[in-house]
């Protein structure tokens, strides 16, 4: 069960770095990927119940598509930490950012001696990374082990 639960979950890593690099595509890079996540993570939920070797119950299937799902979330989302930086760089870098505040934002900021690009810097950079990582770890957690106790009740069945 443990080799399962390690394998699923390094295939469903392999699947969200992939997504995550397919996101830096400008453009068209976030609107292919970002309706993929969900299938990757349910994929990998069944890929726990698929490499198992003795039959699983529902309850033993869900836990193992929750480690795998923990897994395929934690490297993921890391790499999507680590691709923020570039994906800020490849929209522009945080200049182009800062320009989306508003007048009266830049305004507060430069009162309180902060430089808006370096705000954006941090924001688009740091704060979108950890917002990835946090929503892959959530998401593949719930997704892989929905998609491993289905596959185990349709096998049952």
């Amino acid at each position: 069960m443990r080799r399962a639960n390690l394998q699923a979950g390094l295939f469903g890593a392999v699947l969200a770095v992939l997504l995550g690099v397919i996101a830096l595509l400008p453009y068209v890079g976030l609107c292919l990927a970002m309706p993929l996540y969900p299938v990757a993570f349910l994929l990998t939920g069944l890929a726990v119940v698929r490499l198992s070797d003795q039959p699983l119950s529902v309850g033993q299937a869900t836990a193992g598509g929750a480690v795998a799902g923990l897994i395929a979330g934690a490297i993921g989302g890391l790499a999507a930490m680590f691709l923020a930086p570039l994906r800020l760089a490849i929209a522009g870098g945080p200049e182009q950012a800062a320009l989306i505040l508003s007048p009266e934002m830049t305004q507060s900021l430069l009162a309180r001696g902060l430089d808006p690009v370096a705000v954006m810097d941090f924001v688009a950079g740091v704060g979108a990374g950890i917002a990835c990582c946090s929503l892959q770890l959530v998401s593949g957690i719930l997704l892989a082990g929905t998609g491993a106790a289905l596959y185990a009740a349709y096998r049952r069945t």
